[in-house]
């Protein structure tokens, strides 16, 4: 496909990010047929529940700012109009990321309703296709993981010390830590308890946090009673935000001084954003535009079944649901549907399976989708204390992720408005690597960010 650059700008930064100046208008993806250039080592870093505008938010005037964020900016690629796909939840996406490939490949679909066994199902850690681990390993190179579960024996392993998976917990922080200790060839401990120093610096490292996801989910972290209101819960993403931003600059830090700041790249994007949601639930007012059909819906959750009859099955998990038709539903009605339930003001979108297929959605994905207005939501209980937050919807807050590429082999200082996909991930990072991407990748490789051998600084 031709993806257009409609905008690319410089980043300058003085301490904190304080203005922009203009580049170019647009940029070659590539100079004269030149392979792209290559980075020693790739730093793949996750931030579950990333939304793209929680970065506008830290970095409006009077708040406190990203630094080492911009910082990365200044050496490398933003692309702000970054899409996840379907279902815009945890496994899948990270998946989705790791793999190059929709869950229409590699199976991951989290909850869905399973026709033929007519039971409420989910898909944990399904993974069918190969990630970019995978691929570094059968290529020689050394790989990591930092709680990336993933990749968690998928390329990377407990009792491998050149493909080690660690999974410390905790924030961020001290992810960040071990990761460090793990660098200097220190010992960590693995998830058999053992003490564990890896071989080598490793050339493709993943850090997986989320803590962004617990704080965005209910305010303090997971389980705690969720913030009052939404000005609450803004304040709070910012501030979970910026200090992640910190114990980012101690990442960048420790690389200096390791020695190989300058041989490495790094790619920091999320699988999902969130999205905020209170007060009485409209899933029972979906329900009844099929119940009017004279259909007899059932909404089903993992392990229950459809009685005999059933026409419609629902799966929620607060904000998108999936609907299943049974008993040979009129394709006419399908769509009659759809129209009605487009119109209503609660509802934020449609999708029907050609739409579904198209977004690379599984199979078991339904045959139809629908996504709240918010603050609407389709709880199967009403919210009655200050606000929730989800992201199993395609509203822009959830659908809509940071992403960005920055240091040796890309090209520094550009913003591309250009719309890319998370699934780009894994062939860009591929690309750095000098390695093949994962066979069954459909995304493509950020050429556009890339430098070329031509001018790719001696290091």
């Amino acid at each position: 496909m031709n993806r257009q650059i409609t905008c690319v700008i410089v980043f300058v930064l003085v301490g904190l990010l304080v203005g922009l100046a203009p580049l170019n208008t647009t940029a070659a993806a590539g100079t004269g047929g030149n392979e792209p250039a290559m980075a020693k080592y790739v730093i793949y870093i996750n931030w579950d529940a990333f939304r793209r505008d929680y970065y506008d938010w830290a970095n409006q005037p009077g708040k406190p700012g990203t630094p080492n964020l911009n910082y990365l900016m200044s050496r490398g690629v933003y692309y702000p109009n970054t899409r996840n796909g379907f279902p815009s939840i945890t496994n899948p996406m990270q998946t989705s990321i790791v793999t190059g490939s929709w869950p229409c490949t590699h199976g991951n679909v989290y909850r869905y309703y399973d026709k033929v066994a007519n039971v409420g199902a989910a898909s944990g850690r399904t993974n069918n296709a190969e990630t970019i681990a995978e691929v570094a390993a059968a290529s020689g190179l050394s790989a990591a993981s930092v709680q990336q579960f993933m990749l968690q024996d998928r390329g990377t392993s407990a009792s491998d010390p050149r493909h080690l998976y660690i999974q410390p917990g905790g924030r961020f922080e001290l992810r960040i830590s071990e990761t460090m200790k793990m660098l200097r060839g220190e010992p960590v401990r693995n998830t058999e308890g053992k003490m564990v120093s890896v071989t080598e610096i490793p050339r493709f490292l993943a850090i997986y946090g989320d803590d962004l996801d617990a704080a965005g989910h209910n305010g303090t972290g997971y389980g705690t009673i969720p913030s009052l209101n939404v000005e609450a819960w803004t304040a709070k993403m910012i501030a979970e935000l910026v200090r992640l931003d910190k114990a980012l600059g101690v990442l960048i830090d420790g690389l200096r001084e390791l020695g190989i700041f300058e041989e490495t790249a790094i790619v920091l994007t999320a699988d999902h954003g969130m999205t905020p949601y209170w007060g009485k639930s409209s899933l029972m007012k979906l329900v009844s535009i099929f119940t009017s059909a004279n259909l007899k819906v059932k909404i089903v959750e993992n392990g229950v079944r459809a009685p005999q009859g059933t026409d419609v099955v629902f799966v929620t998990s607060g904000q998108a649901v999936q609907i299943y038709f049974r008993n040979e539903v009129k394709p006419d009605t399908i769509a009659s549907l759809a129209t009605e339930i487009a119109s209503q003001p609660y509802v934020g979108g449609v999708m029907d399976r050609a739409a579904l297929d198209k977004a690379g959605a599984s199979a078991s994905s339904g045959d139809m989708v629908v996504w709240p207005e918010p603050p609407n939501h389709f709880s199967t209980k009403d919210i009655n204390y200050g606000i929730a937050a989800n992201h199993d919807t395609r509203h822009p807050s959830s659908h809509n992720v940071f992403f960005l590429v920055s240091g040796v082999a890309v090209r520094h200082g550009l913003v591309i408005d250009t719309p890319i996909e998370i699934i780009d991930a894994a062939p860009t990072m591929s690309a750095l690597l000098g390695i093949r991407p994962p066979a069954n990748a459909t995304g493509r490789v950020l050429t556009e960010a890339l430098q070329v051998v031509a001018d790719q600084p001696h290091i």
